[in-house]
């Protein structure tokens, strides 16, 4: 039988010392390491357009239906401020890191890396900023299953749940230093990068399979192939 992720990962060498969090979704961290609420380390919504910008300004507009929980950012809508929905006001920057505060069960997290010029998301995201913490090692304790699971239980509303950016602000996150932060990120990028091969790889062989699957059903019911021997076995 495999192990699961938690058992598999439990295997790799370990801290020699752990404390408790004093968080339920984090649970013992390593002695050394701090546990500060996000808005002691990171600001939210710090930049907005204003209504007086201009008309014609173009604008890449990042929706909540545009953020994938893996992939991140699969799609913008090029558009002028002057056609943009009312929405479309938070600016963002590389570094960033914007989580949704409605819908939350859709877990749409991404990292702002690389952006195009005049990226601008929905208000309906919470577009976090790091002051002391480095940007990638925040985006991934930001994507964290326990993390937005804290944002989901504390999100109002059955059909259309939404949670306050002041909110996010007050739930604590884990604080390796500084060089410890970039070594897991360096860690995480070539991990990651090879599951994200091996499933596109994967992905691929699945839809081959699938074609095949319709091809088969196909060359079957329009007679293209004698199925009759096989059948009579």
């Amino acid at each position: 039988m495999m192990l699961d992720v938690t058992e598999r990962t439990s295997k790799r060498a370990s801290y020699p010392a752990y404390k408790d969090s004093g968080v339920e979704w984090l649970g013992d961290v390593p002695a050394h390491w701090e546990v500060k609420r996000l808005k002691h380390v990171a600001s939210i919504n710090d930049e907005v357009l204003p209504e007086t910008t201009d008309p014609d300004m173009h604008l890449s507009y990042v929706d909540i239906g545009s953020v994938h929980p893996i992939r991140g950012i699969d799609s913008m809508a090029e558009m002028a401020f002057e056609d943009a929905p009312s929405r479309a006001r938070r600016i963002v920057r590389d570094g960033d890191t914007i989580i949704s505060t409605v819908r939350t069960y859709l877990r749409a997290v991404a990292a702002i890396r690389d952006s195009v010029p005049n990226t601008i998301v929905s208000t309906g995201f919470a577009v976090v900023r790091p002051r002391s913490v480095s940007p990638s090692f925040m985006s991934y304790v930001l994507s964290e299953q326990g993390f937005i699971e804290a944002i989901m239980a504390r999100s109002v509303g059955v059909s259309y749940p939404a949670i306050n950016a002041s909110e996010i602000g007050m739930l604590s996150i884990p604080l390796p230093p500084l060089h410890e932060q970039r070594a897991i990120v360096d860690f995480l990028d070539r991990k990651t990068a090879k599951i994200d091969e091996l499933t596109a790889k994967i992905g691929a062989a699945i839809e081959r399979l699938q074609e095949y699957r319709s091809a088969l059903i196909t060359a079957a019911v329009t007679g293209k192939i004698d199925v009759r021997e096989e059948a009579a076995l």
